[in-house]
């Protein structure tokens, strides 16, 4: 039977069909896809810029997976940091083109767009977000399902606690003891410090895990969708913890947010005749 195509015809088909497939791969696996170059043209802070893309489209970016300390927060204002992070995030990135890719989710709640920051340093491509908490400017921060980056952002944590720079540093100078956060909490609240305390009960609260020393008004909070904490959570329960952290003021106390393994430290006690203490890092 006579083909009713022609061969221009099929030479056609086949290079629409080609198209179609390459255009797929694209889809599938161009790491530009889900991506905008834009022209940073604002710092808000440690984490957050405004940039222009090449259409002229103006967007407010939140960087993913990491909490800088808060400039303008309705309630607690200017923290520790906040202006060190800026200066910082401002120094990589301000007057310069970033290239931010997005994870699952695009958008927060406010509309920002949600991203990791690329730029090019020494013809290498490097992450903003990471290197804000290598500087120990920022602390991980897990919202699910953007996690794309998440193994990469805590151990630059890691790093950042062994050279023992920015929060870090200064946290382990500041040791406090829950009673002692709670009597000098306006005094240190958006600050960070090191909190040793006996973690005696857990409870669900809400969406949130409360971990606390009995007649306590000062606890540990952890979000029950970081998953990769519970277990942590769970080993803590009855032992003696070193907490570095930032402190803020709640209506049941004080508390510090939990977000990364990094911040825990059980104390252990040294093997030998003297009575020595020992810190065992989670």
């Amino acid at each position: 039977m006579k083909s009713l195509v022609s061969p221009k015809g099929k030479r056609r088909l086949i290079r629409k069909a080609l198209l179609a497939a390459f255009l797929i791969f694209l889809y599938l696996f161009s790491g530009n896809l889900g991506e905008k170059e834009a022209l940073v043209i604002d710092v808000i802070d440690g984490d957050t810029v405004v940039a222009v893309t090449e259409e002229g489209e103006k967007e407010t970016v939140r960087y993913l997976l990491i909490d800088t300390p808060e400039l303008h927060h309705p309630r607690r204002g200017e923290e520790e940091l906040g202006r060190e992070a800026k200066a910082f995030n401002a120094s990589l990135v301000a007057g310069r083109k970033v290239r931010f890719e997005l994870d699952a989710e695009k958008r927060d709640r406010y509309g920002r767009l949600l991203a990791y920051a690329w730029i090019e340093e020494k013809g290498e491509e490097k992450m903003v977000n990471e290197m804000l908490v290598k500087e120990g400017l920022a602390l991980p921060y897990f919202i699910p399902p953007n996690g794309k980056y998440l193994d990469r952002i805590s151990e630059a944590a890691k790093r950042a606690k062994v050279r023992n720079v920015g929060l870090w540093k200064i946290a382990r100078k500041r040791v406090y003891t829950p009673d002692q956060v709670y009597s000098a909490l306006p005094y240190i609240a958006g600050r960070y410090i090191t909190l040793v305390m006996r973690i005696e009960e857990a409870k669900k609260s809400g969406s949130r895990w409360l971990l606390y020393e009995r007649k306590s008004r000062c606890q540990l909070v952890i979000y029950d969708n970081n998953e990769h904490l519970l277990g942590a959570k769970d080993f803590i329960v009855g032992r003696k913890i070193r907490a570095i952290g930032k402190i803020t003021a709640s209506h049941n106390g004080a508390e510090m947010i939990i977000s990364d393994t990094s911040q825990i430290e059980i104390e252990v006690k040294a093997k030998s005749r003297v009575s020595k203490r020992a810190v065992r890092v989670l």
